[in-house]
């Protein structure tokens, strides 16, 4: 804790501007992108995951096009989740631009599961709180949670987080921001409450995330949209 008010201490306000219409994008690596993928789990009730090792390489490919840097985790341990990100929140990001974490597994009842128990997903941007490396930078986490072996046949909606915009707190002497714990945060489920997994194909959140279909649109697995 101290080593952190140390680093807001030391960061300087006065270049950062909470009011813009872009975040800059012209790093040599735009940035970092962390694939949480799952495919067995201690518990043999939850259906491996095979198809989403398509869907990681498929990140990889597309990302690195991107002039990203691409970095894979496969099963790891809740305890071994919190730890990535912890090495992670604590980097130096000046040199890049961007964040991008997908999160591959199983999901229910609100948590998603790493290899040995469940847990909520919010430790993914909880992570990056009061983080002024991270500040004003884009940070981008997917979350394709299939849900068991059930079909998407259902009307309910999962249940989303919406993250606050930043606020902007004005006064005459001095002008003062008043920043959000996480800003600049784009969170996207895949949706449903129970996610379609077809177990030959790719997941549909990492489908039209990745890929344009001729017209330049996005597309799901048979539609352009």
């Amino acid at each position: 804790m101290e080593s952190n008010s140390q680093n807001l201490e030391s960061t300087n306000f006065d270049q950062l501007d909470p009011v813009r219409d872009y975040y800059s994008m012209t790093k040599e690596k735009l940035g970092n992108v962390y694939i949480f993928n799952h495919v067995t789990f201690d518990n043999r009730t939850l259906v491996p995951r095979y198809a989403s090792i398509k869907d990681c390489k498929d990140i990889e490919e597309v990302f690195q096009n991107l002039k990203f840097n691409v970095k894979t985790y496969n099963d790891l341990s809740y305890k071994k989740i919190l730890k990535k990100l912890t090495k992670i929140a604590k980097m130096d990001y000046s040199r890049f631009d961007c964040l991008v974490i997908f999160v591959l597994t199983h999901g229910q009842n609100g948590k998603i599961y790493a290899r040995d128990v469940t847990y909520y997903p919010d430790i993914y941007w909880k992570s990056f709180s009061n983080k002024p490396s991270f500040m004003y930078k884009p940070k981008l986490i997917f979350i394709q949670d299939s849900r068991g072996d059930e079909t998407d046949d259902e009307t309910d909606y999962y249940h989303y987080i919406r993250i606050p915009p930043p606020v902007l707190k004005e006064r005459f002497t001095p002008i003062s921001y008043t920043i959000p714990d996480v800003p600049d945060v784009l969170l996207m489920y895949s949706c449903y409450d129970v996610s379609k997994r077809n177990h030959s194909d790719a997941d549909c959140l990492v489908i039209a995330v990745l890929t344009h279909g001729s017209t330049g649109k996005i597309h799901a697995r048979d539609n352009e949209y």
